[in-house]
């Protein structure tokens, strides 16, 4: 598999007052988490991307608003709205149980049992309990579709990111969670 350079840990959804300060919405977890970062990469895309310091960063209500070094009026801050947070992966910590969601996206998934492949993951979606994996049968599949997997120990036998290569085991069941292609 190839490395992540880059992680997107949020977005810039607008201002807030007259002093730019930021609204962003965090894809980190808990959502104050994206406070522990202070430089952020922002921009459109990866390669437009400029560093910031964070200067401040809180939550308010769902949201965050955030104060950068260099941005110190609401025209400035208006400049940023939709842009994209980045931050180096090198800098995100993980436990070894514990997988970033852009180190998953592109890993085969195979049943545990006889290595049949089911798919490949093409994101992961969070519903409350447990993050899934999306996972696309491939194009010769005799039923082609998406499954969506709970990535819950019961479920996820292994996980190999240098194999790009994720075994499952798919309880009675689980056949619900498969939605064909028509």
């Amino acid at each position: 598999m190839t490395s992540v350079s880059l992680l997107h840990i949020g977005d810039i959804l607008g201002a807030h007052g007259l002093k730019g300060s930021l609204i962003v919405f965090s894809h980190t977890r808990p959502a104050q988490a994206i406070a522990g970062y202070s430089c952020w990469l922002i921009g459109k895309n990866e390669a437009t991307a400029r560093s910031y310091q964070v200067r401040r960063c809180w939550q308010h209500g769902k949201r965050m608003l955030v104060e950068l070094d260099g941005i110190t009026d609401c025209d400035q801050a208006l400049l940023l709205k939709q842009c994209r947070i980045w931050v180096p992966a090198s800098v995100v910590e993980t436990d070894d149980d514990e997988y970033l969601w852009e180190e998953l996206i592109g890993c085969d998934v195979v049943l545990d049992e006889g290595q049949v492949l089911l798919g490949s993951v093409t994101g992961l979606e969070e519903y409350g309990a447990q993050d899934n994996l999306v996972v696309q049968t491939p194009e010769d599949a005799e039923s082609p579709g998406e499954w969506l997997i709970p990535f819950i120990e019961s479920v996820i036998v292994d996980v190999d990111l240098e194999e790009g290569l994720i075994s499952v085991v798919l309880p009675e069941g689980m056949d619900a969670c498969f939605t064909p292609r028509s």
